[in-house]
């Protein structure tokens, strides 16, 4: 699958400096087919990424799921949710970053 940053594209100021456009990111709703796991010490969200998707860069996915931005690494003990809508969750990026 392609990454996350595939979709930026280039762009240029008003004084011709260049730079990535911001990527939109789709809303993840709790959704019943959510998969709850507690986080174990030195476990990251590319870990789990590849784990439950076979792709550690989808790893954004489950940080935003769970509101976590600050680090990729898990909490111990924290009950976190991995989404299972990936293709779902995926479309709606891709129709935001056209």
């Amino acid at each position: 699958m392609p990454n996350r940053y595939t979709k930026s594209k280039i762009l240029n100021d008003e004084n011709g400096i260049e730079y990535l456009n911001r990527i939109e990111y789709p809303p993840i709703p709790l959704r019943d087919s959510d998969v709850l796991i507690r986080g174990v010490f030195g476990q990251t969200f590319m870990n789990i990424a590849n784990e439950y998707y076979g792709d550690k860069d989808l790893w954004w996915i489950i940080a935003r799921a769970n509101n976590q931005s600050e680090s990729i690494y898990m909490t111990p003990g924290k009950e976190y949710r991995v989404p299972q809508s990936v293709n779902f969750i995926l479309q709606e990026f891709n129709l935001l970053n056209k």
